[in-house]
């Protein structure tokens, strides 16, 4: 097997109103160079970025007029792909994605108080019951469990989706501790 010494590295530039994508291309030795890709629905607000299992990067789109996913190749065409719950005046719509072990990828949809699937044919699958009310569902990771793992920022509370959807909720203590980022790491060690 060849491994290329030219690496891409996909990025994702968080922002209201800046609407694009970047891809840094480097090689060792060399200077990197930047490419922007203009995300065709105006106001989209970038948020979160994954790689998918089609090969393609995968990203939110939230505005209080967008709430879509978007699809990116490595040849800078962007697909976009509705089907979310509305967005709402002033309310946040997806906010991170990251892919699971079903082949989908799973977002957390913030204002709309949902954890959303999608496949890579653009099938949208929406989740909330088991969910607290208002809990602000905001970062999202695949665990070594199968299950998707995200925060409730609102809520003080870790939750966990199996991939038919069944969500069951981990108070944090103290209830306001609004938990912002969530990853997979070794296992710690208690005293």
């Amino acid at each position: 097997m060849r491994v290329s010494s030219r690496r891409r590295l996909g990025l994702l530039l968080l922002g209201p109103a800046i609407g694009f994508i970047c891809a840094l291309v480097f090689a060792p030795g060399a200077a990197a160079s930047l490419t922007e890709f203009t995300i065709p629905t105006a106001p989209s607000s970038p948020s979160g970025i994954a790689s998918g299992p089609d090969g393609a990067l995968w990203f939110t789109e939230s505005s209080s007029e967008v709430n879509k996913i978007g699809r990116i190749t490595t040849a800078g065409v962007i697909t976009e792909f509705g089907g979310l719950t509305a967005a709402v005046s002033g309310i946040s719509g997806p906010v991170d994605i990251a892919a699971g072990q079903d082949g989908r990828l799973w977002f957390t949809e913030f204002g709309q108080n949902k954890i959303g699937a999608i496949t890579t044919a653009g099938v949208v699958t929406e989740y909330s019951t088991g969910l607290t009310t208002n809990a602000g569902p905001d970062r999202i990771v695949a665990g070594p469990d199968g299950r998707m793992w995200f925060t409730e920022y609102k809520a003080g509370k870790i939750g966990a989706i199996t991939t038919g959807g069944t969500i069951t909720e981990y108070p944090l203590t103290p209830g306001d501790s609004q938990p912002g980022a969530v990853t997979v790491g070794p296992v710690m060690n208690r005293p």
